[in-house]
């Protein structure tokens, strides 16, 4: 049970996210937080490391990608004006008949690539991967593959599918955005009106309908019609912003002017979990006008690193003939406002986007977060170039400070320069540049050990350094969903941890399935509750079936045979007593194990109990290279010598330190010779840092010299 004053500093602590949270929070710098993608294909190999966007577009057939990543290395070398032809990488099954048709797209803090079904194109299609409209595709970021992260309601007007058929009957999603602080992914839906708040695993947790003005669960809303979302209830871009989540309302466009509704940004606070809180929604802009008495809706919105915003509108015609979407181009704009006294209000920069008057928005944008030259906002277009003498149609890469087709990078979306794409260009997100800091906290020397208490729990022991310039006294835990906090998310440090300080933290955790990867949030706040840093880490579930090692001490004999010797503490997580273990060398070839006994494989307990503890060794391993990793399987046994289970156990093969004063004794087996002097050289030529006999750093007659004194001292 939790004491009075462990419960008032968790009220305290929740109703500060709260206040926090509804508090104006416009004001102050936006934060990079997309990784770039590592995808494992040799084609994608071919990039040069620097920064990657990701971009959508309609497609006729396969024979080109609806998902494709662009290579940004080099933007300050890059042409401007001109098409820029940069390396291009798309999946096989990032095309039209699996995925089917894309528009939003956001990247996560692992490199994960999210997109979502559309109905905005000239022509709709569902592709093969699940087979249902309303998907959210998740594209792993290490292999590429897409897979169906979450269905969202999405009903045909049945109206529609008799003159148009199927697939063009269906409304789609709108833009998507994820909050790597909160762990979460906003979707908004033309269907329905409403924003989904998905958690990491694809789990559905909440909606907020902006119509209604009511939070609640996934479930589909009663009374809801099929099809599409009247205008002025259909919510298109989204994106969370200090504390709150921004999106668009499609009150109006070409083909539906109003003289009575304009589209609008509004936002909606959200708690230290991303639940949005009902009563704090506000309109932050009306859109001015483009025409005499319209302008045509906001597809996305980013926010730069000043805490700008840019909105990108997309040319549609919607609900005027037909009843369902068309989409046009030249008559759409990206838009920058500045937060001035608690108010959105036009910033002085002009972003002019393609040819002729600037107004050519495809509906995508993301500010990059590079340093000059490369602090530039991508924004989707068509007719980037026209006729002159190529056709561009893709993303412009405008400077921060604005500008025109003149001083912006020009990217073909399909490198095809003669075709004109008119209408096909979708959304981008553009990846974090590399750490060019260092982080505001750091996490080392992890261990994940399973409780003994017969709980299921499971405690991770790590050291928290505090890099975020601020003295810390509280830990705020915030897990995946699926996991808990054992007894709480709250973690008071019994004394302030001050800048560069390092502190050991112990977190109890319980759920998942062993092996699973899962993450979870840490906020580091002041005294006073003052957030002052977040990280997220993740970990393995262990598997708590077996056995498991800790405390481990390996040492080399230094006796130039290049053996070691282990010792560490197994704990029996097993159901019965363990009275043997045998070792089963796996990798590298020919090491041998001994472990001192007649059987030099087996070592004998006394036996261990069930949830009991025993140490291990020394046990001597031979036939690995200092540095070399080795690999090897105990098997624990009952005492008929049946085999109950096994782990594997991997160790690095520790180096002989040079002992006493004879540092010139490379080996370590207490002669100097020919032996040291081989050594010696091998590791001076690699600038093995071992061969840095004066420690500066440096690889030169210095330590040559220093060497060959200490070799003609002798050991002693």
């Amino acid at each position: 049970m939790l004491k009075r004053n462990e419960r008032n500093a968790l009220a305290f602590a929740a109703s500060y996210a709260m206040l926090a949270s509804i508090a104006q929070a416009d004001v102050g710098p936006g934060e990079c937080d997309g990784a770039r993608p590592q995808f494992e294909d040799d084609r994608y190999q071919l990039f040069g490391g620097g920064q990657v966007a990701m971009g959508t577009q309609w497609r006729f057939d396969d024979a080109q990608g609806v998902l494709t990543a662009y290579d940004l290395s080099g933007q300050s070398v890059a042409p401007t004006g001109v098409d820029w032809p940069v390396n291009i990488y798309n999946h096989p099954d990032w095309v039209r008949s699996r995925m089917g048709q894309v528009f939003g797209v956001a990247l996560d803090d692992l490199g994960n690539v999210f997109t979502s079904h559309t109905a905005i194109y000239i022509q709709d299609h569902i592709g093969s991967i699940g087979g249902q409209p309303g998907q959210v595709f998740k594209i792993d970021a290490v292999t590429g593959a897409p897979t169906v992260f979450a269905t969202l309601p999405n009903v045909s007007d049945p109206a529609i599918a008799a003159v148009n058929g199927l697939n063009e009957s269906y409304p789609g999603l709108g833009n998507l955005c994820f909050d790597t602080t909160k762990q979460v992914l906003y979707v908004t839906n033309f269907e329905d009106g409403r924003i989904y708040r998905i958690d990491a695993g694809g789990t559905c947790l909440s909606t907020w309908d902006h119509a209604t003005a009511i939070v609640a669960d996934c479930s589909p809303e009663a009374g809801d019609v099929d099809g599409v979302v009247p205008l002025g209830e259909r919510v298109w871009a989204v994106q969370s912003f200090n504390g709150r989540v921004y999106y668009s309302v499609w009150a109006e466009d070409g083909g539906a002017p109003s003289a009575t509704a304009d589209n609008e940004i509004w936002s909606i606070a959200c708690d230290a979990s991303g639940e949005f809180i009902a009563g704090t929604e506000r309109l932050e802009i009306t859109m001015p006008y483009l025409f005499a008495d319209y302008s045509n809706p906001v597809a996305d919105i980013s926010f730069g690193p000043n805490g700008q915003m840019m909105c990108a509108e997309r040319t549609m015609s919607s609900d005027a003939m037909t009843g369902y979407f068309n989409t046009s181009a030249h008559a759409s704009r990206a838009l920058e406002f500045v937060c001035e006294n608690e108010r959105w209000n036009p910033s002085p920069n002009n972003f002019l986007i393609g040819a002729g008057s600037g107004t050519n928005s495809a509906g995508g944008c993301d500010y990059s977060y590079g340093t000059a030259p490369d602090d530039r906002v991508w924004v989707t277009g068509d007719a980037l170039r026209l006729n002159a003498p190529d056709n561009v149609y893709g993303i412009q890469g405008v400077p921060q400070s604005g500008g025109n087709v003149a001083n912006s990078i020009l990217i073909d979306m399909d490198a095809d320069i003669i075709q004109q794409d008119k209408t096909g260009i979708g959304s981008v997100e553009v990846s974090c540049p590399g750490d060019e800091e260092d982080p505001c906290a750091t996490i080392a020397n992890g261990e994940i050990l399973c409780d003994l208490d017969g709980s299921g729990n499971y405690t991770y022991t790590f050291d928290l350094t505090n890099n975020s310039g601020r003295d810390v006294k509280h830990l705020i835990i915030l897990p995946d969903s699926g996991y808990n906090v054992v007894p709480s998310g709250l973690i008071t440090l019994p004394t302030i941890l001050p800048d560069s300080g390092t502190t050991q933290v112990s977190i109890t955790f319980s759920g998942g399935v062993p092996g699973d990867m899962f993450c979870f949030i840490i906020s580091l706040n002041t005294v006073d509750f003052e957030e002052c840093c977040v990280i997220r880490e993740c970990i393995t579930v262990p598997d708590c079936e077996c056995a498991q090692i800790h405390d481990v001490i390996v040492e080399s004999l230094c006796d130039g045979t290049g053996c070691f010797t282990m010792t560490f503490d197994v704990d029996n997580l097993t159901s019965i007593p363990i009275f043997y273990s045998y070792f089963s060398p796996i990798s590298p070839a020919g090491i041998t194990i001994d472990t001192g006994n007649v059987d030099p494989a087996r070592w004998d307990y006394s036996p261990v109990a069930p949830l009991g503890t025993e140490t291990v060794g020394p046990i001597t391993i031979c036939g690995a290279q200092p540095g070399e990793e080795v690999c090897f399987y105990m098997t624990m046994h009952d005492a008929t010598l049946d085999e109950c289970c096994s782990i594997k156990i991997t160790v690095t093969a520790p180096d002989c330190e040079p002992q006493g004063l004879c540092p010139a004794d490379c080996n370590g087996d207490g002669v100097l010779d020919f032996f040291d002097v081989s050594l010696f050289l091998t590791e001076y030529m690699n600038h093995d840092p071992r061969a840095d006999m004066n420690n500066d750093g440096s690889w030169n007659f210095f330590d040559v010299s220093l060497f060959l004194q200490f070799y003609m001292q002798g050991c002693p």
